[in-house]
């Protein structure tokens, strides 16, 4: 004890004593003058008018979908309440047809619900009726602009509307999304990153698709858009296509970017509810079929794979002056490598094998185009290295078609020597140009080059792709010998995209 004070103890009467009038305090308003006292009240009021305001605008837009699900469903016009709206549903839709889920909760979300959500909203549904069902779901509906029911023909064009690059995929996408745009009314469309908010390119406007047509040329491994492209192609009652370009992601993994593996499986176990796939190739055509068979041991038949091969085109570039737009020696001989700079397309053992050409008294420049990488950084270190060691070569990120198919005919030669394609576009285009190609001696980079003006090459062996470069460059009379063998069938751009929409039969599927 100090100061003659004894501590107060748990049951102290002096200490109940003065809580009641601690806990009046603490509760008590801290306002000052009148002026405040009213500045308060007022905020409280607005906040509580915004509460009210909110509420009623996401009772109408709840409204509003409800009446939008029966107008495109029976063609039923007018607002009406909501426990008729809800009454009007339940006799014109049917439970047990899980599109009738999809399109209530895509409506409600204003976004494509999951697989998962669409079977256990069903579910509630068949059990307790769409009264019930719905109720978490109008409480939970989102605010915002009504997304529009949209069942016309859809490309979903996410990762190509956002990309610089023009080869690969983005090219196959914009080639063949240009010639359909004047052929036949489509709506290119693009998924938010991470959510499954599906948008037209041309106005934002949200949508969901229902009994549409859906086409997908671009590969989709970011799992969110992979799910909700499962949703639309399981659930939708529209009829769906995708372009197969390669299984590359399974059958050389290690060649790939860290994650790409799985997120890649993800997307086939989305394409296995498509009606078809159009591999680029027979070669990629065999590894879609062998993952189709697969899919019987979980009881799922697949789609219909259809090859439909790339075409083998010849550009008509503008009056361009490639080697001075791209600050090219007049006098020097071009090797022209087009692609990214991605492991399996295999450019570092290119670099060493240009590198043993130079040693030989070779005089040449590599020009490579192309971006989009990952694991560069072997590749890079030996680019620099060997530029500071005077050798010519210039890197492009990007290019225009006007460009690309400027080196093509500037070229002596171009280099294809990658470790697995499931078609091999530059090499295709190259000898449509009546270019020579040194490329793999396997795949469907045989497949095309094969008695086509191409040298085979074993990609692995720096040795071989330096051998078969080095006799091209230093021998007109070869180079012209494969320049006069490179007969390629006709083929068009235009014939490639008409070949795909034949795919996806004009008369969507119906509920």
């Amino acid at each position: 004890m100090r100061g003659g004070r004894s501590p107060r103890r748990r049951g102290d009467p002096r200490r109940h004593a003065r809580a009641p009038h601690r806990r009046r305090v603490a509760r008590a308003p801290r306002l000052g003058g009148g002026r405040d006292r009213a500045t308060h009240v007022g905020r409280l009021r607005a906040a509580a008018l915004g509460r009210r305001v909110g509420g009623e605008a996401t009772m109408n837009r709840v409204d509003a979908a409800l009446a939008a699900i029966a107008a495109a469903v029976s063609g039923e016009q007018g607002p009406a309440p909501r426990s008729e709206l809800i009454g009007r549903l339940e006799r014109i839709l049917d439970p047990a047809d899980l599109s009738s889920s999809y399109l209530v909760l895509g409506m409600l979300r204003a976004r494509i619900p999951s697989p998962t959500d669409v079977v256990s909203f069903g579910r509630r549904w068949a059990l307790d009726g769409l009264s019930t069902a719905v109720k978490p779901e109008l409480r939970a509906a989102r605010r915002g602009p009504l997304p529009r029911i949209e069942s016309r023909l859809l490309v979903d064009v996410s990762d190509t509307s956002r990309s610089p690059y023009t080869t690969g995929i983005q090219r196959v996408a914009r080639e063949s999304i240009a010639r359909w745009e004047r052929s036949t009314e489509i709506v290119p469309v693009r998924f938010d990153r991470g959510r499954g908010v599906l948008r037209t390119v041309a106005d934002d406007q949200v949508v969901l698709p229902f009994r549409s047509r859906f086409v997908l040329p671009e590969i989709a491994v970011e799992r969110e858009r992979s799910r909700s492209i499962a949703s639309i192609a399981r659930f939708s009652a529209s009829r769906t296509m995708a372009i197969g370009f390669d299984c590359i992601p399974m059958t050389t993994a290690e060649t790939c970017g860290p994650g790409m593996p799985g997120e890649f499986a993800h997307y086939l176990s989305t394409l296995a509810h498509f009606d078809t796939v159009a591999p680029i190739s027979t070669v990629s055509g065999d590894e879609f079929r062998g993952w189709r068979r697969m899919l019987v041991g979980a009881g799922l038949a697949g789609p219909e794979i259809v090859d439909v091969a790339l075409p083998f085109a010849v550009g008509e570039p503008a009056d361009l002056d490639v080697r001075r737009e791209l600050a090219l020696a007049a006098d020097e001989p071009l090797v022209v490598v087009v692609g990214s700079h991605e492991p399996r397309k295999n450019h570092l053992r290119l670099l060493e094998a240009c590198e043993l050409v130079w040693r030989r008294g070779r005089r040449f420049t590599l020009v490579m185009v192309g971006g989009n990488a990952w694991s560069t950084e072997r590749f890079v270190a030996l680019r620099d290295r060997l530029r500071s060691a005077g050798r010519a070569i210039v890197t492009r990120s990007t290019a225009t078609d006007d460009e690309v198919w400027g080196l093509y005919r500037a070229a002596s030669v171009t280099a294809f020597v990658s470790l697995n394609e499931g078609f091999g576009l530059p090499l295709a285009e190259s000898l449509a140009a009546g270019v020579p190609a040194v490329t793999s001696d396997f795949g469907s980079m045989a497949d095309l080059g094969g008695g086509r003006g191409a040298v085979l090459v074993d990609p692995r062996s720096p040795d071989q792709i330096a051998d078969a470069l080095d006799a091209v460059l230093s021998d007109p009379e070869y180079r012209a010998e494969l320049a006069g063998a490179t007969q390629l069938p006709s083929r068009s751009w235009d014939d490639y995209a008409d070949d795909l929409l034949t795919l996806v039969p004009s008369a969507p599927a119906t509920a």
